[in-house]
């Protein structure tokens, strides 16, 4: 008795599935879908065909964008360039790959390091805890041409960082480096690559 209930629930999926085919295929044409991203400017974007039937449509959305209604979304500007992988993305500043990095990019802009990405509801979020202090130490350098110009990577996981000069800083302290970052300029001139420590206090220390 069970085997033919089973059977009959089967069948009627079954029915249902080939219903579904048919509806699909005779209700559902492809069309052109026009995006308005909105930025610094607006900018009217055609994707590949979407799908629509008779009563939906399948709607695409670049990852990490805000729809602000009027077939328009608001794409997350990059602020800064991490790697992730292997491959290289520009980050939003709420921590959400939002784009490639282009390699003249990669070449001319410090690159971030060592930080995990989760899937959440299609985009990529950073999983690390403290990430906001990391990236006030990055936006500050970022902020400043002068100490811009030396660095070339920062590494969250290992507290790294690397110099154009090939010179590493291990950073105790992200949040005393933000505050006193401007002691990185005593290394511009630096002869040697050796590795130097940023304490806690703010204080910048050779190795030995």
């Amino acid at each position: 008795m069970r085997a033919g209930i089973c059977m009959v629930i089967l069948f009627a999926m079954w029915i249902l599935c080939i219903a579904n085919f048919v509806l699909e295929s005779f209700f559902t044409e492809p069309v052109e879908q026009l995006t308005r991203i909105v930025n610094k400017d607006e900018i009217l974007i055609e994707f590949p065909l979407a799908f629509r039937r008779a009563w939906k449509t399948d709607i695409i959305y670049p990852p990490g964008s805000v729809d602000v209604s009027g077939g328009r979304v608001y794409l997350k500007p990059g602020k800064y360039i991490a790697s992730y992988e292997g491959k290289y993305y520009w980050v939003s500043e709420d921590f959400v790959i939002v784009d490639y990095a282009h390699l003249s990019e990669i070449l001319s802009y410090p690159i971030m390091g060592g930080i995990q990405f989760i899937l959440t509801d299609g985009v990529y979020v950073a999983s690390e805890r403290d990430i906001d202090i990391f990236a006030g130490a990055v936006e500050g350098i970022l902020a400043d041409r002068r100490v811009l110009a030396l660095v070339s990577y920062f590494d969250f996981k290992n507290n790294v960082l690397l110099l154009r000069r090939g010179i590493r800083v291990k950073v105790l302290d992200w949040e005393s480096l933000n505050t006193n970052k401007e002691l990185l300029l005593q290394l511009e001139n630096a002869s040697d690559r050796s590795e130097y420590i940023f304490l806690s206090d703010g204080k910048l220390l050779r190795a030995r």
